[in-house]
């Protein structure tokens, strides 16, 4: 804006004409402050309204990190039978996912309570009338010490203490199955031929034959209290439990009886 001493030389200088012209310039830049600053506040006046609504609109939809949150906990807090946290990777929610504020807490679930390993999904719903559920897609491993073979073992090999020992592996991957801490092998053996470090699992382990075939087996025949033992010859192999054939050594008789131990037959009567 012309400073005052400035506009009196002209003034004086130019006359009244100059001063006509000089106002002019003057009003027309106060006019335009005016308008400036009035179309400032109007702007934030929008913007305010913006930001009001937004969050007025915000609190009528279920927050989407709530919903993340709780699933994760569910999964961290899960009871997996293993020493070890289990590590997921959880799909990401939609940003336009638009759902209603549910007045109760959530219920968070496995979608199928049989598969909570490896890749699978967790079902979240509002448990309210014509409440809303969605599916999450989430893969979770889970890690535990399992016993695997510490040296080489042969078909039929029995197993013990000594010939195994313990790996960290992802359960989850584990589709066969799997021993760990406590698991007995007492009357298992190795069902094929296994490198060293096999992860035992039942497919690849069967039940140890306590009778074989051919073998001599001790006969034990229980009548009216008493155990009356003899011999006889196996004519199949059997594992503990099971109904076997056995041909007395002394009366060449056929009998049949119920394995209880190494090369130990029970005769019942």
């Amino acid at each position: 804006m012309p400073r005052i001493d400035t506009i009196l030389k002209l003034v004086t200088k130019q006359g009244f004409g100059l001063i006509i012209a000089v106002t002019l310039v003057m009003t027309k830049q106060m006019i335009l402050k005016t308008v400036t600053r009035s179309l400032l506040q109007l702007a934030i006046t929008a913007c305010f309204i913006v930001a009001s609504s937004s969050s007025l609109l915000a609190a009528d939809y279920q927050s989407l990190a709530s919903i993340r949150m709780q699933t994760e906990s569910f999964i961290s807090k899960y009871p997996y039978e293993s020493p070890y946290p289990p590590r997921f990777q959880l799909s990401k929610l939609d940003s336009r996912l638009r759902l209603k504020v549910c007045p109760e807490a959530l219920v968070v679930d496995f979608v199928r309570p049989d598969i909570a390993l490896g890749n699978t999904a967790i079902l979240v719903r509002c448990p309210i009338d014509s409440g809303w559920k969605i599916h999450l897609p989430v893969r979770i491993e889970v890690f535990d010490d399992v016993i695997v073979t510490a040296n080489p073992l042969l078909k039929g090999q029995n197993i013990d203490t000594s010939a195994v020992t313990f790996q960290k592996h992802n359960i989850a991957l584990l589709k066969n199955g799997y021993y760990v801490k406590n698991s007995s092998f007492d009357q298992l053996q190795a069902r094929r031929n296994l490198k060293r470090g096999t992860v035992l699992t039942p497919k690849n382990l069967s039940p140890r034959l306590m009778v074989r075939s051919g073998q001599q087996v001790t006969l034990v025949l229980d009548y009216n209290g008493l155990q009356i033992k003899s011999s006889g010859t196996a004519l199949k192999s059997a594992t503990l439990g099971q109904v076997v054939k056995v041909r007395n050594s002394q009366s060449l008789r056929v009998v049949e009886g119920i394995v209880s131990g190494e090369a130990l037959v029970r005769v019942s009567i």
